[in-house]
């Protein structure tokens, strides 16, 4: 309080108080004139403090917040940063570089999120663009807590399909998620879906106008309809532990299964068959004292596959990694993992990847090196499994063998 008063009454020296002007000032004031004027000034001071105040709260509890005092209301503020070298090698032929090198600013992102009305909950998640540096909306949603562990939000968000995705890209183990994460993942959806958690099951369902319908108007979503569902089963450890993949020193055990469907209808172009995806999903999670492992099993089935009749297309993936503590913030890690198809419409892969996480400031202020090698050459396949900068990967055409080798500072404030 004293501090407050004390900082708003020099506030007021910067401007003169109504009611007094220059004449005020022309000739020394006598004691009644004095009293008068500190009498103001206190009074302003006073004002101003309380208006500095607000009787709220404001800090930072592992995020900036700013807070109401009966607690309905909270603002946190916070941020990512990932910044990253990579070395690209691929084997010599006619149009490929064997041998590129470079930076990249892989994800830089600002987060609003907190409560509204006690019960209503909400986040607004931009991220800046690493090639043109525009932010665009990730997620933008808002929720409400119902009784009994039951929620229910609306917006644009990552529906519950793959558990790999789901884990935030600040909480990996590697450099970044599997190659087979970037063919099957969900991406973000502007959806419906509810929410329910006790000690032991975690369930969502969600209606969707289908995976990676981010940012799309009215009549340019990828389905005409979807529909999400998720369960997980914890067997011991709590669910805070699965937030991400690893498992430091002195922890205790912890197990959780998840499984995953997810199916959608194409919108209906020009009279074509309408393209009919379903997509599912198997994961485990094991954690204990120092070391994680985890592994998941994905397939997706495309009926009248581009809207042409009896065009079927089976996909299946794979993905297998664990981690042990090594010292009290050092992490060796590794990753297998596998794509391949059950129609002969593209080219199979697969990649082997290791390193280590040193953890600074835990996920906060994290140093990572990794090396991935993908075995396969990937001509025919195309899309995320080709070419994918994003995780360093350039392709290397009908040639086997490309290895990048990642090294990444993350800051989240």
């Amino acid at each position: 309080m004293k501090h407050a008063t004390l900082l708003a009454a020099s506030m007021t020296l910067t401007s003169v108080p109504s009611g007094l002007t220059a004449e005020t000032f022309a000739a020394p004031p006598d004691s009644d004139e004095v009293r008068a004027l500190v009498s103001e000034m206190l009074a302003d001071a006073e004002l101003r403090s309380s208006l500095l105040r607000g009787d709220g709260s404001a800090g930072h509890d592992g995020k900036f917040f700013l807070a109401s005092p009966d607690g309905d209301f909270r603002l946190n503020i916070d941020g990512q940063v990932q910044f990253r070298y990579m070395l690209n090698f691929r084997d010599s032929a006619p149009g490929i570089d064997d041998f590129t090198p470079g930076f990249q600013t892989r994800r830089t992102k600002l987060v609003f999120s907190g409560d509204a009305f006690d019960d209503f909950y909400y986040k607004i998640q931009g991220a800046f663009s690493r090639s043109s540096g525009r932010m665009a909306l990730e997620d933008g949603f808002v929720g409400v807590r119902l009784d009994d562990g039951w929620k229910v939000r609306w917006g644009q968000f990552k529906e519950g399909f793959l558990r790999e995705e789901l884990v935030s890209s600040k909480r990996q183990l590697l450099v970044d998620r599997s190659l087979t994460n970037e063919v099957f993942n969900q991406d973000r959806s502007q959806a419906v879906e509810i929410d329910y958690r006790n000690d032991q099951f975690h369930f969502t369902g969600g209606f969707s106008e289908g995976f990676g319908s981010r940012n799309t108007d009215l009549g340019a979503s990828p389905a005409d309809w979807s529909f999400t569902v998720r369960g997980e089963r914890l067997f011991f450890g709590e669910w805070k532990q699965f937030k991400d993949f690893t498992s430091n020193r002195g922890s205790e055990q912890a197990m959780m299964l998840g499984a995953a469907a997810h199916f959608e209808i194409a919108p209906d172009v020009g009279g074509a068959a309408e393209a009919q995806t379903l997509s599912y999903t198997v994961d485990f999670s094991w954690e204990g004292n120092g070391w994680n492992a985890f592994a998941s099993f994905v397939g997706s089935n495309v009926t009248d596959a581009g809207g042409v009749p009896g065009a079927d297309v089976d996909t299946y993936g794979v993905v297998v990694q664990g981690g042990v503590f090594v010292a009290d913030d050092w992490e060796l890690f590794g990753r297998y993992d596998e794509f391949y198809n059950d129609n002969s419409v593209g080219d199979d892969f697969a990649t082997v990847s290791f390193g280590a996480n040193n953890y600074i400031q835990g996920h906060a202020a994290k140093f990572t090196l990794d090396a991935e090698w993908r075995l396969d050459d990937v001509a025919g396949t195309g899309g995320a499994i080709g070419t994918n900068t994003g995780v360093g990967h350039l392709g290397n055409g009908a040639n086997s063998g490309e290895v990048v080798v990642r090294a990444q500072f993350q800051l989240l404030f």
